[in-house]
């Protein structure tokens, strides 16, 4: 009788953490991570320690959803003093340099008014010494220009603290909020050191399509025949599904979820933001899971790095399936305008792709082309990129949560790519502060009276009907929305058919479709047969 062979279950989710915190942007790329840890996390759970149960009371409001609120019950409240004194041993040196780069920056921009540079770099603190740059913009305004490689071989990067925590999914509200609640270790948990880029992660991984015996999970885990309780309920014995290319003559657009789409055409896959999530133990809203995904995915497409739209724990389990990662420019004058490549290198991804607006990349009878994304990041200069893929005649522009500033933009798109047929866009009216998440990257001193109207908004009914205007659409997808339950651990709770997007969305559905466009909220998983 040959040997049983497991891979994941459906209902196992498996978290990436950094010391505990989810993964992202701010807890990896090194400069804001440090920053984020000392102006942040340190303080977040100073906070806590201070009253947990109005932490844990407010993070269970509904009306206070995305407050800075720790959801951990009270009688936990000395597993999060070890955490934080934990935190402040591991990363003293990170809290160093974050200190001296706050207040180096602030002497920088009263001392140099135009003069040279050089003598300055005398005064540069030694956390920083040799990993950063003096500059002036043409206005003569100076700043620090932090080399971004070096800090990745310097001791700021700290794989070490990297781990993937195995869990089962109970249900889409039971993960800790991303921004505000580590993860601490539950019965049933296992928690896995290991760094991300290493290559037994995919190992692990390549397990949804290629069930294997018990001893290899084992091996690849770090485990003894001691840890089989914990890891046979993480486990199935079920054959992953059997993946059907898709082979008709139109393009099909599967939509996952949020801003999640898989375009398929002439046996090419293109995932666009990828957010997939585990289905819960306790049932939820139906949903494609890893194993029924394509075993190859030509090319991942990220339009911006907030986490619904980069997931790290999404990334991390097809890393071994994804052809090219294709993510946006960064210009890296700013200390938060990490590079998404030299990220995603860290991240185990060899093939990355980082393509300048109007860059493209040849598909059978079709191409990918980056194209401008503006708006939604409250005048903060970061990578971001919208993408219009080409199929056949058919063009379709993914512009995740794009803000119609400039009607100029879109109208030199159609000018220079051709009208494009389908525009999958959102209508988030309301947006987070500017400096929602990314508080840390800002100075202490600031006029905030003048920073009070910068949002991290979308575009509004009038602002999306004109892009489909410039650009000549005959049909909307209205997307990322928030809509689906996997993604309130990231975005909070769906929001309410009485909320403010969601009546924008409606009139934007409403005033396009009087003018003869075809016009959908999409929710869940659906399938789109676009014109060839």
């Amino acid at each position: 009788m040959s040997e049983p062979t497991y891979r994941l279950a459906d209902h196992t989710c498996v978290a990436p953490l950094v010391q505990g915190w989810t993964a992202w942007w701010m807890t990896l790329a090194p400069v804001p991570a440090s920053l984020h840890t000392h102006k942040s996390l340190i303080p977040l759970l100073k906070a806590y320690l201070q009253s947990p149960e109005f932490h844990a009371r407010a993070a269970k409001d509904p009306a206070l959803s995305g407050g800075t609120f720790v959801g951990i019950a009270p009688e936990r409240a000395g597993e999060v003093k070890a955490l934080l004194q934990k935190m402040q041993e591991d990363q003293a040196d990170r809290v160093r340099m974050a200190e001296a780069l706050e207040e180096f920056q602030g002497w920088l921009t009263e001392e140099a008014k135009g003069q040279s540079l050089e003598p300055l770099y005398e005064k540069v603190p030694e956390p920083l010494r040799g990993l950063v740059e003096l500059s002036y913009d043409y206005s003569n305004r100076p700043f620090v220009r932090v080399m971004e490689g070096a800090m990745y071989r310097s001791a700021y990067h700290k794989p070490k603290l990297q781990s993937l925590r195995l869990l089962p999914l109970q249900s889409d509200a039971s993960r800790p909020h991303l921004f505000t609640t580590p993860y601490l270790m539950e019965p049933g948990h296992i928690d896995w050191a290991v760094p991300f880029s290493e290559e037994r992660v995919s190992r692990l991984f390549e397990t949804d399509l290629s069930p294997r015996p018990l001893g290899y999970l084992r091996d690849v885990l770090g485990l003894s025949d001691a840890g089989d309780a914990q890891l046979l309920p993480m486990l199935t014995e079920a054959q992953p599904s059997t993946y059907t290319p898709w082979d008709g003559a139109q393009p099909r657009v599967r939509y996952l979820g949020h801003a999640c789409a898989l375009v398929e055409w002439k046996g090419i896959t293109i995932l666009v933001d990828p957010v997939i999530s585990a289905r819960p133990t306790g049932g939820g809203m139906p949903r494609l899971t890893f194993h029924e995904l394509p075993p190859r995915i030509d090319y991942a497409l990220i339009t911006h790095s907030h986490p619904d739209h980069l997931a790290v724990d999404t990334l991390l389990r097809l890393r071994h399936r994804i052809g090219h990662l294709v993510v946006p420019r960064s210009n890296g004058f700013l200390v938060g305008d990490y590079s998404p490549r030299m990220l995603a290198r860290e991240l185990g991804f060899q093939n990355v792709l980082e393509l300048e607006s109007y860059e493209s990349v040849p598909l059978p009878d079709g191409e990918l082309i980056a194209v401008p994304f503006l708006g939604e990041h409250g005048d903060i200069g970061h990578a971001k990129s919208s993408y219009v893929v080409r199929t056949g005649k058919q063009r379709m522009l993914f512009a995740a949560d794009s803000m119609c500033v400039d009607d100029a933009v879109y109208r030199h798109m159609r000018q220079s790519l051709g009208p494009i047929n389908t525009v999958f866009m959102n209508t988030e009216i309301e947006g987070a502060p500017h400096t929602w998440t990314l508080e840390a990257l800002f100075p202490k001193k600031r006029d905030r009276k003048l920073e009070k109207n910068r949002r991290c908004r979308g575009s509004n009914a009038n602002e999306g009907l004109r892009i489909l205007e410039m650009v000549g659409a005959s049909r909307l997808c209205n997307y990322a929305m928030g809509l689906e339950p996997w993604m309130e651990h990231i975005i909070g709770p769906p929001c309410s058919p009485d909320a403010p997007r969601m009546k924008e969305s409606d009139r934007l559905l409403t005033e396009a479709r009087a003018k003869g466009i075809n016009a959908q909220r999409l929710y869940g998983l659906t399938d789109l047969l676009l014109e060839a």
